[in-house]
C-alpha cells in the first residue's frame, strides 16, 4: 500500500523520470565510447595492413606514406565521416615541416566546426594563428566561430584586426549590432541602422519583439518590404496602417478590411482568394541560396546582409502559426 502512494506520488514520478533520462545518455555515451574504439581500431588495423600489403607498397613507390593518409583523409571528410578523417588527421598532426602541420591544423578546424565542435575549431584556429597571425581566411573563420559562440566582443576585435590588414569586411556594424541587441541598446540599434541599412532585419527582429513603438518610429518605409515576414506575423494590437503598403498588408492577412487590391501579386491574391496563406523564402544577396528560415547571416556564405525575403502563396490547411512577439 505504501509502495503505491510513493507510486502516485508526483516527486516520484519526477525521480523515475530523471532516472530514465540518466539510464538512456548513459547508454548513448557508452555506445558512442565503443564506437570511436571500434573506429580506433579497424583504422589501426588499416596501418598495419597497408605496411605490409605489397600492392600499397608499389603505391608507395609513388607516393608517400603521408600523402596516401592525407588523400583517405580528404575521402573520409567528402563521405561525411568526420570521425574518421579526424582521426587520420590527428594522427598526421606532428608531421612534416611547419607548413604541413598548418595545413592539417586547418582541416582538423574546419572537420570540428562541420561536425559541431564548434569549442575545439575555436582551440585549434587561435593554434594557427599563433603561427600566422595574418591569415585572413584563419581570421574570418574565428571571427564567425565567435559570434556563434556568443563572444561578440571577441568576434568584433577581430574584425577590427581584419579592418587594419585592409581586408574588406563588413562584419565590423554588425557584430556591434549583435552586441547591442544583447545589451537591449536601442539607441545603438537605430544608429547603426541608420548607418547600414543592410541590418534591418537584425535591428528590427528585435525591436518588433521588444520596443514595437520605437520600431514603428524608426522604420523607413522603403524598407517595410524587406522585413514584411516580420511586420506580417505581427500580433493585431502592434500593426499600425499608416501607409497604403500596410492597409493591403494586413487587409491580406485579415486584420482589417482597407485595401480590395494590391500591386504585390501575392498580396492581391490573399485579398481575392482568403482560403489560400502567404509563405515566406529568403534568398541570400551574396549567393543566391534559397532557405526556408530568416536568418542575419547567411549559413551558406557567411554574408551579412539582409535576405531578400521571397512571398510564397500556399494553400491554408488549419491554423497558421506564427512569431512569437
Amino acid at each position: 500500500m505504501d509502495f503505491l502512494l510513493a507510486y502516485r506520488d508526483p516527486l516520484f514520478g519526477l525521480l523515475v523520470f530523471f532516472g530514465l533520462i540518466f539510464i538512456i545518455s548513459f547508454f548513448s555515451y557508452s555506445w558512442s565510447l565503443i564506437k570511436f574504439k571500434k573506429q580506433t581500431s579497424t583504422l589501426e588495423e588499416f596501418f598495419d595492413r597497408y605496411a605490409h600489403s605489397h600492392a600499397i607498397g608499389d603505391l608507395l613507390e609513388e607516393y608517400d606514406e603521408k600523402k596516401l593518409l592525407l588523400l583517405l583523409a580528404h575521402s573520409l571528410k567528402k563521405e561525411g565521416d568526420y570521425e574518421g578523417a579526424i582521426a587520420l588527421y590527428g594522427r598526421l598532426r606532428e608531421q612534416g615541416s611547419l607548413q604541413d602541420k598548418l595545413f592539417i591544423l586547418q582541416e582538423l578546424a574546419d572537420l570540428y566546426r562541420e561536425a559541431g565542435f564548434l569549442q575545439r575549431s575555436k582551440e585549434i584556429y587561435e593554434e594557427i594563428l599563433r603561427y600566422t597571425p595574418k591569415n585572413h581566411d584563419v581570421l574570418e573563420k574565428l571571427m564567425i566561430l565567435y559570434e556563434k559562440l556568443g563572444m561578440y566582443d571577441d568576434a568584433l576585435e577581430v574584425s577590427k584586426i581584419l579592418g587594419l590588414l585592409e581586408v574588406d569586411s563588413p562584419h565590423a556594424r554588425y557584430l556591434q549590432a549583435k552586441i547591442a541587441v544583447q545589451q537591449g541598446d536601442i539607441e545603438k540599434l537605430v544608429s547603426l541602422y541608420r548607418q547600414d541599412p543592410g541590418l534591418v532585419r537584425l535591428v528590427f527582429e528585435w525591436l518588433f519583439r521588444y520596443a514595437p513603438q520605437e520600431a514603428w518610429r524608426h522604420l523607413r518605409e522603403q524598407d517595410y518590404r524587406e522585413i514584411v515576414d516580420i511586420l506580417w506575423f505581427l500580433p493585431k494590437e502592434k500593426i499600425k496602417t499608416h501607409t497604403p503598403f500596410l492597409q493591403q498588408l494586413y487587409s491580406a492577412k485579415g486584420y482589417i478590411d482597407q485595401a480590395r487590391q494590391s500591386d504585390i501579386f501575392e498580396l492581391d491574391l490573399l485579398l481575392h482568394y482568403p482560403k489560400a496563406q502567404l509563405d515566406f523564402e529568403y534568398m541570400c544577396r551574396a549567393c543566391k541560396h534559397i532557405f526556408p528560415f530568416s536568418f542575419t547571416r547567411c549559413p551558406k556564405c557567411g554574408c551579412v546582409e539582409s535576405p531578400k525575403v521571397e512571398l510564397i502563396i500556399s494553400k491554408r490547411g488549419g491554423d497558421e502559426e506564427s512569431f512569437a512577439f
